[in-house]
């Protein structure tokens, strides 16, 4: 089977599992982003050369049955204090892995795993407490799909100048501003005749696509410095979970704090 055949194979079961736990509500988006933390902390030790069962199995099972424990009993109610605090720790946390991968080249582990949990934490139990999370997430989700695929497309048809070329050369100007741009505008769309949230989706859909851009680079530029294709082999075609999730990783908490800073 050809790469683009897995590609769009596994990138259309990924897209239906994430739109599918988010519709069906609790448990099961939760049971999703401990899922998620599950494999990103695995695949994480491997970049990170920690090959001990503690580092590949116990801490990734101890992390996400934490989030699985706040999905079936409940978390304190959390406040956009609580989530500025926790987005605060989760950059504190990026800013000592990046500079310990600028300066020995080498993965941070435990500052690493608290930049990728502290999101899906954040999604989980935001997602637990709001009457309305399912059509928000939904919202959050088809606009990072949406910019990766207009972003592409405008890029590969007048792409000239690279955004960052030292650590993404095909990602250039052109397809990043064309992208959001575009999906901008089609969201507002959709947002209207479909999804109907309260908030409108030109405050919403910009601050998602910012810090989504921002967390492809930052993974890309982990990669690179690793000497490194994919973080992983999890979905043919595609490479690992956070080559998938690099963009939710960054951009969850500032649409969480937003969102409730906008009441």
């Amino acid at each position: 089977m050809s790469n683009l055949s897995l590609r769009l194979i596994f990138g259309a079961l990924y897209v239906a599992i994430m739109l599918g736990a988010t519709f069906f509500g609790k448990p099961f988006f939760g049971i999703l982003m401990a899922f998620i933390a599950f494999v990103s902390v695995n695949e994480l030790a491997t970049l990170a050369h920690k090959i001990s069962n503690q580092h590949r199995w116990v801490n990734p099972a101890v992390f996400a049955g934490v989030i699985l424990y706040l999905t079936f009993f409940g978390a304190r109610e959390m406040d956009v204090i609580s989530y500025g605090i926790m987005f605060l720790v989760q950059m504190a946390c990026l800013y000592i892995t990046y500079t310990q991968l600028k300066r020995e080249q080498t993965v941070n582990y435990m500052t690493g795993t608290l930049y990728l949990i502290a999101p899906l934490v954040a999604l989980a139990i935001w997602f637990l407490q709001s009457s309305d999370a399912i059509m928000y997430v939904v919202f959050y989700l088809i606009t990072i799909w949406m910019y990766d695929s207009m972003a592409y497309a405008v890029g590969k048809a007048i792409g000239k100048r690279p955004v960052f070329p030292k650590v993404s050369p095909k990602k250039t100007i052109e397809g990043t501003i064309g992208g959001a741009v575009v999906t901008v505008i089609a969201m507002a769309v959709l947002n209207h005749y479909w999804l109907q949230l309260e908030m409108a989706s030109y405050w919403l859909s910009p601050i998602v696509i910012v810090f989504a851009i921002f967390g492809d680079f930052v993974e890309s530029y982990m990669k690179r410095k690793l000497g490194v294709k994919d973080s992983g082999n999890f979905l043919p075609g595609h490479g690992g979970v956070l080559d998938r999730m690099d963009s939710i990783y960054l951009s969850s908490l500032p649409y969480i704090l937003v969102l409730q800073f906008l009441g």
